[in-house]
């Protein structure tokens, strides 16, 4: 691996920054992870708490930094104070260090900042937050925009939002997966949209994003809105199971309240796939990875 042009992953040790390591390192970079565990340090993973007041200086050989950790659990965004700070004050202050170090920084968001009620929103389209985290999302876009615009760093800056990413150990699948295997049904949600894609495929097309080095706004989606249930459906006829191991429910059927239930979950990637390259993921090759 070479250090010429090395890479930092914030939050390298998420679903998101895992699969982002594993492609940085396939294509011969050499790649950091950040720890909040001083343990756990080595020559590939660096020491980062940005919940301390301890200005962060980034390795010297680095000069693109992935800023991926973040308070997600949508019922901690609602209820803790910490989740709204790490997310509006301390990411953002953290890009700002980053950006003053000369870096490019990728500050990946999230499709929830559109609302889920308009189909396939462009990269530039207006936001609609809802949701606790999409508020708090769409303000820490906000501000690490004006950052960069008053340091005169916006041509090194570029905001990723992404779509739900998946591995065959993201939830419901491991369960699905043993039910099938004992002949069991399944209860996929027909009322819980969502366009789904695989971390492997996020993985890659970031780190695409990261060679061509891209500012501005760009979508990761896959190709498809569908339900859990078409989800469920596509799954089982590709592994051989029988359609009537899939019984469709609701969540409200359930009794499960879910914070985030958009009509639309998909994001339009015009701009994302002229600049780089990058095309929706289409369902049947989120199915394939997940295999």
């Amino acid at each position: 691996m070479s250090k010429e042009k090395s890479f930092l992953v914030v939050g390298g040790d998420s679903l998101v920054g895992g699969g982002l390591l594993r492609a940085l390192r396939r294509r011969g970079h050499f790649a950091y992870a950040s720890t909040r565990r001083l343990e756990t340090v080595d020559d590939q993973r660096v020491y980062l708490d940005f919940e301390s007041d301890e200005p962060f200086q980034a390795p010297t050989d680095v000069d693109y930094a992935f800023i991926i950790a973040a308070a997600t659990n949508y019922d901690r965004c609602e209820k803790d104070p910490l989740a709204y700070k790490i997310n509006v004050e301390l990411i953002p202050r953290l890009i700002e260090s980053l950006l003053g170090q000369g870096l490019f920084v990728t500050f990946i968001s999230t499709n929830s900042v559109f609302g889920g009620e308009r189909p396939w929103p462009h990269e530039d389209d207006p936001h609609a937050p809802g949701i606790a985290y999409a508020l708090q999302k769409d303000k820490a876009e906000d501000a690490v925009r004006t950052i960069a615009r008053e340091g005169g760093a916006e041509q090194r800056l570029n905001i990723v939002r992404l779509t739900k990413i998946l591995d065959s150990h993201t939830s419901p699948l491991p369960a699905w997966f043993d039910s099938w295997k004992r002949g069991e049904a399944v209860h996929p949600f027909s009322d819980l949209i969502f366009a789904p894609m695989s971390v492997q495929f996020v993985g890659e097309a970031l780190a695409t994003i990261g060679e061509k080095r891209i500012p501005g706004n760009l979508h990761l989606s896959g190709a498809e809105n569908v339900s859990y249930v078409d989800f469920a459906s596509a799954l089982a006829s590709k592994m051989g199971v029988g359609p009537n191991l899939i019984e469709p429910t609701t969540a409200t059927a359930k009794g499960i309240h879910i914070a985030f239930k958009p009509s639309y979950s998909g994001l339009g990637m015009e701009r994302t796939t002229q600049l780089s390259g990058v095309k929706p993921q289409p369902l049947s090759a989120v199915i394939d990875d997940l295999l």
